[in-house]
């Protein structure tokens, strides 16, 4: 282990929970990787900029825990009532088994009529108006509803389920579990918790329960551990509000569509390329820049000593841009060859046992909505609207445009 502490120099440090340094630190990344890969922005939190760092961080769950993640200092949630990324071993684990079965590529192939006949239907309105808001007449919507429709909410509860998904994430909820209206998210959100709870125990009774993400969560069982029905309701919330990253993948991809005639033209040539755009996107642009982790115990990084209870942001963005893994980083190419493993995998789903569950519907629709804007529009014919200026969710960890206002010819 080195002796040497991370530099902590002024030029290098910068504030995690400001998205206005978050959101365009792309130089100083470049600059950390080289000259301090691992950092301390600021007292008390540790910085990975390299993809290796990155990695393995998120790949050691016994030195560093999940279970604060975006918590409050001194918050402490029950296990029943905390999302995925946020438990440890050993619950962590017997719980992804079981969810593993329901999240797979079949949920992603079962849901994707509907997420057609949804993303049909919405570019219908915004092409009727002559353009629009793209983030909230297509962005916002899609992904929530696609989670509701996998999970087996009616379709009449999808536009009240986003509604209150969109308050929670907004709210005190994430950093407190808590809100004026009460604790958790049967306190806080009564009626998101009502919707969810009367499905889940539609299912428990029904003889013949749809076949749905409730009903397999309900249904698994691995080694005689089930999930409970409070564990269920949180499991579902994660599943819906995790979807909102979904959100700015799209913005992103739909931004760079409108703007880059080179990028319509490419894909509009040659279709089979659409899938290596969504992971291009993912990697150059990922709708999240890093998460957190904690240090459970005097450790070390890359060599770097790291003390026990700090937090460690693990820099998703800054390793999807590391010289030692892609050759130019900084460029959006089509050629990289992610899906045929012609290059790293991105981290912007994370890696080890804490990677994403919803990957594979995340993936589809992304490829779905490309898919649809190029069946439904030619080039040029959707522009960015006069005067329109890019401005990034107002979100320190998020990366994705807040608007997308097009016009359509």
């Amino acid at each position: 282990m080195s002796e040497q502490e991370p530099t902590g120099r002024d030029e290098l440090s910068f504030n995690p929970f400001d998205p206005n340094e978050t959101q365009h630190m792309w130089s100083l990344m470049e600059r950390l990787r080289s000259e301090c890969p691992v950092s301390r922005p600021m007292e008390g939190f540790v910085y990975t900029a390299t993809y290796a760092d990155t990695a393995a961080t998120f790949k050691d769950a016994r030195r560093f825990s999940s279970a604060e993640g975006f918590r409050g200092a001194g918050v402490v949630v029950p296990e029943e009532e905390s999302f995925l990324g946020e438990i440890d071993p050993p619950l962590h684990p017997r719980v992804r088994r079981l969810l593993h079965r329901a999240f797979t590529p079949r949920t992603a192939a079962e849901v994707e009529p509907f997420t057609r006949r949804l993303t049909d239907r919405l570019l219908d309105a915004i092409e009727q108006q002559g353009g629009g808001d793209l983030m909230a007449g297509l962005c916002t919507r899609l992904p929530v509803a696609v989670s509701a429709e996998a999970l087996g909410i009616p379709e009449e509860r999808h536009d009240e389920v986003a509604r209150w998904c969109q308050e929670l994430l907004h709210s005190t909820w994430p950093e407190t579990n808590a809100t004026e209206r009460g604790v958790g998210i049967g306190g806080a959100f009564p009626e998101l918790a009502s919707i969810i709870d009367e499905q889940i125990r539609r299912r428990r009774e029904a003889a013949d329960p749809p076949d749905d993400l409730l009903t397999r969560m309900v249904q698994a069982e691995d080694g005689g551990d089930r999930l409970t029905d409070l564990h269920i309701r949180t499991l579902s919330v994660n599943t819906l509000a995790g979807s909102l990253s979904t959100t700015y993948m799209l913005g992103n991809l739909l931004y760079r569509l409108v703007s880059d005639a080179g990028f319509d033209g490419a894909i509009r040539g040659d279709r089979s390329l659409i899938p290596e755009a969504v992971e291009e996107s993912l990697r150059l642009e990922p709708p999240v820049l890093f998460l957190f982790r904690t240090a459970k115990e005097d450790t070390e990084i890359g060599g770097t000593p790291v003390h026990r209870g700090e937090r460690i942001i693990v820099g998703i963005a800054s390793g999807n841009r590391d010289e030692r893994a892609y050759e130019r980083p900084d460029e959006f190419r089509l050629d990289r060859g992610m899906t045929r493993g012609a290059a790293p995998e991105h981290l912007t789903f994370g890696v080890g046992p804490h990677i994403c569950l919803g990957i594979h519907v995340a993936r589809m629709e992304g490829r779905v909505v490309l898919e649809a804007m190029l069946d439904r529009f030619s080039p040029g014919q959707v522009k960015l609207a006069p005067g329109y200026e890019l401005h990034f969710v107002p979100m320190f960890l998020e990366y994705g445009p807040e608007t997308l206002d097009v016009t359509i010819a």
